[in-house]
């Protein structure tokens, strides 16, 4: 009311009623954006659970978004409503709704009223026409969910940068049809505006020119589209392999080609002049082409080989379960890595990597003409040791030091080349290696010890390795529970994440929102997933060109990781001391199974002492386990453990790093407590707290389970 008097004050009538009127507006506005929604609580279900449940996992809260409000999403809501500063119950209720769908609102459900109340500053939406462009207008500059059917939920064909143009195709209702980069499917009408002048054209998907159709002035005649299997190609804004896709050029195609630079032409399709491999065009007087393109085309070959991944600077690429990007990536291969080719064509890849079969885009991949694969083998005796093709997880495998030689010894000394130390690439890791990574290690602020090991090989491969020629990097590690030193530095790296729109506050602890901060921004990033803000993180935080909150980050697919777990009656309760310890060991990886979420992840025993000291083995694994379990915390879960021998016992455990871990790249940066059935008389003794806690929790679980009552 102050500032409203102030504004009287100032301004006079004609202010005073244009200001009243304006509030009412904003108050009117505010009003109806909050209470149209329903108050959602667990046990409800539906399509605006799942709304829900999809705006929070696309702000970063492990959750899947099946329609079904469970402890899992309770744990979601009241961790988004403690970071908003809103009443924590576990409740959407309008307020939080409201301040959910402000910050995600392409998930906003349609009988909410905000789903067609205009972004602020903005007039009430007209659909633009069909066979018109539009650009994409979101509320906070965010991207737009392209979906492949006109509602909300899990299907999300691809994510549409905000200001990209979009051919429009129809409307219906609140949802337009559109086209964009080669893909059709649908957005939210309110989330477009009109182009000023834009022609109409057609969509890209019916630019089939006629066989004969004369070339446009100044072109250098026609070709035919000819790829080895038969398939489309792709149309390219520039002649780079990777860039933009501007449409698709069906195989047998006849274009008209403007001119002909080297491995590219310059090509006219329908009313789009871009760029194509000239090696899949055939002109008159050739023939079909049957070798493979150069390997810094970057298009895959007709047959299947192997090939290097080859990305921007270093960065990892995604590893899908099927052909289309969207919520499917099942893992990152770093760049550098080896992989065999099974099939593919100019756009996706089918590729072999640790063993298993998925997809990545062709344009991040260079092939190798002269390998081959090979005919199937017989398996190899147990006596001969498997071979394995490099990958750099480690593309370097195991730890390489002085006289160390191979092709492993060859890729460490290609990258530090690049990197501008001084070295030559010999395959032998000599006295002129050793210097090199030294240098490297101080550059990068790794131990200085001259011996290649993971953690060298994390930064060197990653995106934000420091080269020779560039100032050495200064910022001291920071991990979950530091706090603040002289310099602040917790504090410091907390306010520049909260700049790029991470959920968290500035506490000068290293708590558990920072953590995942620091997660997220390494993934969105390219950086080692480690969950520690190492000086190549810190470094990268406070950098220019840092990708923030906004910038959409890979989740595996909603069916990653599901079953896998026992029956009932193959589940035993192991003691501690007297079965399960003398059986395990440091270093072994064995499965937990968490029957409240029909989630499987694997672990890896850290340390044992009272109970078991472990880590999730993987950043897939975190992932999982985040998914299952909610929020990292203290929380105790009753899970199952399959032990190295093949036995499923029953365990308690949360997911809160703390302290350290010696996996340096699975997104967790410490250990957590796996707790296993132990004497009550000896639990009350020597931890009673949180360790009778655990105690109690399996007893409970256990009676649940087999009505057995355990003293």
């Amino acid at each position: 009311m102050k500032s409203i008097r102030m504004l009287q004050t100032r301004q006079g009538s004609p202010f005073r009623r244009a200001a009243a009127v304006l509030l009412c507006l904003v108050a009117l506005c505010f009003l109806v954006s909050v209470s149209a929604y329903e108050t959602l609580r667990p046990g409800a279900q539906g399509p605006s659970v799942r709304s829900l449940q999809s705006a929070l996992a696309f702000l970063g809260y492990p959750l899947i978004a099946d329609g079904k409000y469970g402890t899992i999403t309770q744990n979601a809501v009241t961790a988004f409503q403690q970071q908003q500063s809103l009443q924590a119950d576990g409740l959407a209720g309008r307020l939080t709704l409201g301040r959910l769908y402000g910050l995600a609102p392409q998930f906003m459900p349609e009988t909410g009223a905000a789903a067609t109340v205009p972004p602020p500053g903005s007039s009430v939406p007209q659909a633009p026409p069909s066979g018109g462009t539009a650009s994409v207008r979101t509320a906070n500059g965010g991207s737009l969910n392209l979906r492949s059917s006109a509602s909300y939920g899990q299907n999300t064909v691809l994510q549409i940068p905000n200001g990209a143009m979009v051919l429009i195709l129809e409307e219906r209702g609140i949802w337009t049809k559109v086209a964009y980069e080669g893909r059709q499917g649908f957005v939210v009408s309110s989330f477009l505006a009109s182009g000023a002048s834009a022609a109409p054209t057609q969509a890209p998907s019916a630019d089939v020119p006629s066989p004969s159709a004369r070339p446009p002035a100044g072109a250098a005649g026609t070709a035919q589209v000819s790829t080895p299997n038969g398939g489309s190609l792709n149309l390219r804004e520039r002649a780079v392999a990777g860039a933009r896709v501007l449409a698709v050029i069906p195989g047998g195609a006849t274009v008209p080609v403007l001119a002909r630079l080297g491995a590219w032409s310059q090509v006219r399709f329908g009313n789009r002049d871009g760029f194509v491999l000239d090696v899949f065009l055939r002109h008159p007087g050739t023939q079909a082409p049957t070798a493979t393109p150069p390997a810094s085309a970057s298009e895959p070959p007709p047959a299947a080989g192997t090939a290097t991944v080859s990305t921007a600077r270093g960065r990892f690429l995604n590893f899908r379960s099927a052909p289309a990007s969207g919520n499917n990536i099942v893992g990152q291969i770093p760049s550098g890595a080896r992989l065999r080719v099974i099939s593919g064509d100019s756009d996706w890849c089918r590729v072999e990597y640790q063993g298993r079969d998925g997809y990545v885009m062709a344009s991040f991949l260079r092939f190798d003409p002269s390998v081959q694969t090979p005919a199937p083998t017989p398996a190899p005796q147990a006596t001969a040791a498997p071979s394995q093709t490099p990958d750099a997880g480690a593309v370097f495998g195991a730890t390489l030091r002085l006289g160390s030689r191979g092709e492993a010894v060859e890729a460490l000394q290609r990258r530090l080349v690049e990197l501008k130390y001084n070295c030559r690439v010999t395959g032998s890791y000599d006295e002129m290696t050793r210097q090199a990574v030294l240098e490297f290690q101080r550059k990068n602020a790794l131990t200085a010890d001259g011996v290649f090991g993971s953690q060298s090989a994390g930064v060197l491969m990653g995106a934000a390795a420091i080269a020779a020629d560039a100032p050495a990097l200064s910022y001291r590690t920071l991990r979950i529970d530091n706090r603040d030193g002289s310099g602040g530095a917790v504090s410091a790296m907390q306010r520049a994440l909260l700049d790029l729109g991470y959920p968290l506050s500035v506490t000068g602890t290293f708590d558990i929102p920072t953590h995942q901060a620091v997660v997220g921004f390494q993934q969105r990033n390219g950086l080692v997933i480690s969950g520690i803000a190492t000086p190549q993180t810190q470094a990268a935080v406070f950098s220019s060109g840092a990708k923030g909150f906004s910038m959409p980050a890979a989740q595996l697919d909603a069916s990653e990781g599901k079953g896998g777990g026992p029956s009932a009656s193959q589940v035993r309760l192991l003691h501690w001391f007297d079965d399960v310890k003398r059986s395990a060991s440091s270093g072994q990886r064995v499965t937990v199974y968490h029957p409240g979420s029909d989630t499987s992840f694997t672990i890896r025993f850290y340390s044992m002492g009272n109970h078991a000291d472990s880590e999730p083995a993987t950043w897939r694994d975190t992932q999982l386990m985040n998914r299952a379990f909610g929020t990292p915390s203290w929380n105790i879960n009753i899970v199952y453990v399959k032990l190295v021998d093949g036995r499923w016992t029953m365990a308690a455990m949360h997911n809160r790093p703390h302290l350290t871990g010696s996996i340096n790249d699975n997104g967790f940066g410490g250990h957590l407590c796996v707790h296993f059935l132990r004497d009550m008389e000896e639990v009350n003794r020597t931890s009673p707290d949180y360790g009778a806690s655990n105690q109690r929790a399996l007893r409970r679980a256990w009676k649940a389970l087999t009505g057995e009552t355990v003293e």
